[in-house]
């Protein structure tokens, strides 16, 4: 279980491959050619704020795009520069915005695009060489959105490397309907025009009226909230006039927050990347928002909760109304496992455990407990020590691997594994990336910190 806020983000590997339409096994060994560079390049998402339009680690309130780059780099291939850019559905190039680690020159009004691989930025602004690769690579590409990334748009990538320059295929803008977010809005509802509790920058009353809401969360784990943002919207959820929020990334009012009579936002956190507070369970929340006669009776206003994991939001409520109410009591549907490096404590959702082994790096892989993984998402787990096989099967999906090959079955069809399937103490251990991509699920890495969620991608 997370006990810090999530600095840097990465989804390792939480994309749904088929390795029988993929190319089947990688040639890590082999060197690269350019055109075998790219192996699969996906809109993921738009689930965080992370950068802003020229830097890393600077959130600017607005979601950015989230891609996945698979690549095989071979013996070695240098990436000197990437640039995305926007294309219709036959792959031609369309004026909506240019995304690149590296421009030369100061006239280039390109945006910041930010390479991050196993959690760990790549390029912090822009930069004349992402630096050498090898082997199977993947890169998570993130891309402060300009208010432009929607539905039925395309994109795709120029990689510039030391072999030569690789066009990837298009991929369509993708926004999930289910957020990786251990957390559920249960309840958000509009209550008075006239209490008077916050100002535009400070907790407190400032002698003006604001508008009052209620908000009710559930966390099935220790999670921690990096801001809550309340805007104006029309009855589709489009954005209009007016925003408040807790941090000053970008324009808005404060958004005042108590908790009881606890105040949980006494002001903007002066560190925009500063967390509102960790919760756990059910939480009720007061929400204030200053009036400068925006807000009024028959507008509608949504409310987005940004968390380590993902980002959730409600639907339109329309203030005033008494039938207009936002109420969601379904389930999560999903388990989140909670592992770190080295360290025998676990957690699911909110029961601990005690590991018979440690997850650990070897060559650059992290390797985990499969079996203790497996079973937490439901999973059935058989050993044959005769053949030294394991078997995992989840639904439709079944895993066979011996220990210290890298050849293992996926459904029937044969794929090379990274690094082969090890045991230790008795304990059959596995590369994150590999069970990810072949169990559907979905991997945070923070600082040694792993969390894995079998949520599913929509």
């Amino acid at each position: 279980m997370l006990r810090k806020k999530i600095l840097s983000i990465c989804l390792c590997s939480a994309m749904m491959m088929s390795f029988a339409a993929g190319g089947g096994a990688f040639a890590a060994e082999t060197a690269a050619s350019a055109d075998a560079l790219v192996k699969k390049f996906e809109f993921l998402d738009k689930e965080f704020d992370r950068i802003s339009l020229d830097s890393a680690g600077t959130p600017d309130g607005i979601r950015d795009g989230h891609l996945s780059l698979l690549i095989d780099a071979g013996a070695g291939t240098e990436i000197k520069s990437i640039t995305m850019k926007g294309a219709d559905a036959q792959g031609n190039e369309v004026n909506r915005g240019i995304w690149k680690t590296w421009k030369d020159s100061a006239a280039d009004t390109s945006y910041l695009l930010v390479v991050v691989q196993d959690g760990k930025t790549v390029n912090s602004t822009f930069a004349a060489t992402l630096g050498t690769f090898k082997g199977v690579a993947q890169l998570e590409l993130y891309a402060s959105d300009n208010n432009g990334m929607k539905a039925g748009e395309y994109y795709y990538l120029e990689i510039v490397t030391d072999k030569g320059t690789v066009k990837s295929a298009i991929t369509p803008y993708a926004e999930n309907k289910t957020s990786y977010a251990p957390v559920a809005i249960r309840e958000f509802s509009w209550k008075d025009l006239t209490s008077d509790q916050t100002g535009i920058a400070e907790f407190g009353p400032d002698g003006n009226p604001d508008a009052h809401f209620k908000l009710k969360l559930n966390f099935a784990q220790k999670t921690d909230v990096l801001s809550v943002i309340l805007r104006g919207s029309d009855k589709d959820g489009n954005p209009t006039a007016g925003i408040w929020r807790t941090n000053r990334a970008g324009t808005g009012w404060l958004l005042g927050i108590a908790q009881g009579k606890k105040v949980v936002t006494p002001g903007f956190k002066d560190d925009v990347k500063a967390p509102v507070g960790a919760f756990r369970g059910s939480v009720d929340f007061d929400l204030y928002a200053g009036n400068n006669g925006s807000i009024k009776n028959g507008e509608y206003y949504v409310v987005e909760v940004e968390t380590s994991f993902g980002t959730v939001m409600t639907k339109p409520v329309k203030f005033g109304d008494p039938s207009s109410n936002y109420v969601n009591n379904a389930p999560l549907g999903f388990k989140t496992i909670g592992l770190k490096l080295d360290s025998v404590k676990a957690s699911v959702d909110e029961k601990d455990y005690i590991l018979e082994v440690a997850p650990f790096k070897q060559e650059g892989r992290t390797m985990v407990p499969i079996r203790f993984i497996a079973e937490a998402l439901g999973a059935k787990v058989d050993w044959n020590p005769k053949e030294r096989r394991v078997t995992l099967t989840k639904e439709s999906t079944k895993i066979e691997l011996i220990i210290d090959q890298k050849e293992a079955y996926v459904n029937g069809v044969a794929t090379q594994l990274d690094s082969p399937a090890i045991i230790r103490k008795n304990v059959t251990l596995l590369p994150v990336r590999f069970v990810s991509e072949n169990m559907k699920m979905k991997v945070f890495f923070d600082e040694g910190e792993i969390v894995i969620t079998d949520a599913i991608q929509q």
